[in-house]
């Protein structure tokens, strides 16, 4: 092997080994959809496009935050290509749940969605109150309270029999939260 042959073989070395770096995000814009990222060897990005879940006929938006470890995967090494890719859970930001059976999405504040395949039921939590637009379509009881008000079985006291309907629904405010 001559010298020539090693340093094309140094080159593609160093290259392929700068295409996958971990890093820290340290600065985000949302306006431009970018983000820098504190690399482990101690170097800071230029602004890098972040990769995410979908951007076709549906689009995800969960920016990474600041402080969140990404991977920066940039072809051949090349840091003019490179983008964000989120993300693995650290001492920041640590994994919401370790059921392998559930998927779930967590906010900070609390909220969460969550299906767990090994029950079969899926779960909605909000800190203040859920809001739906449009249309709820329901093939099954809805219950209240802990299941002790059912919408199918429950039944109005002080309604006198015969071809008369009790009056409609009373509709609340939104709690203040």
């Amino acid at each position: 092997m001559n010298l020539r042959d090693l340093n094309q073989i140094s080159e593609g070395d160093r290259r392929s080994g700068g295409s996958y770096r971990l890093g820290t995000v340290t600065a985000f814009d949302a306006d431009a959809c970018r983000v820098r990222v504190k690399l482990d060897d101690g170097l800071e990005t230029a602004w890098l496009p972040w990769a995410t879940w979908a951007a076709g006929s549906l689009r995800v938006w969960s920016p990474p935050e600041i402080g969140e470890q990404v991977q920066v995967q940039s072809p051949s090494g090349d840091m003019h290509m490179a983008v964000a890719c989120p993300s693995m859970f650290c001492n920041a930001f640590s994994a919401p749940s370790n059921n392998p059976k559930h998927t779930l999405l967590a906010w900070d504040d609390g909220g969460y969605l969550r299906y767990e395949r090994d029950t079969h039921k899926m779960f909605i939590g909000a800190p203040c109150s859920v809001h739906i637009d449009g249309f709820l379509v329901v093939s099954g009881d809805v219950t209240a309270g802990g299941g002790s008000v059912s919408l199918l079985k429950h039944v109005h006291g002080g309604v006198q029999p015969g071809g008369a309907l009790t009056g409609t629904g009373q509709i609340g405010n939104a709690p203040l939260c």
